[in-house]
């Protein structure tokens, strides 16, 4: 398999030549883990970040001492045209 390591970050290409060196057996092996790495552990991961960001947006969007901007046309004099 020809691969353009020029196109390739250079972490990710010094990672490549070093899996050439490796039976094919190993690289099936690395192939595997790292694709449930990506399709498993990830979105969880993310999901639950986005959730805990979620929580405290709301929490900072949605509170009394700033409801008062809710009706900011209102409170600034500004017309809705």
């Amino acid at each position: 398999m020809s691969v353009k390591l020029d196109a390739i970050p250079s972490p990710v290409a010094a990672i490549w030549r070093e899996t050439q060196r490796l039976a094919a057996v190993e690289r099936l092996t690395l192939a595997k883990l790292l694709l449930e790495s990506v399709l498993t552990e990830r979105p969880d991961a993310d999901a639950a970040w986005s959730a805990l960001g979620l929580e405290s947006f709301q929490r900072d969007w949605d509170n009394d001492e700033d409801a008062i901007y809710d009706n900011w046309r209102e409170y600034y004099g500004v017309s809705s045209r």
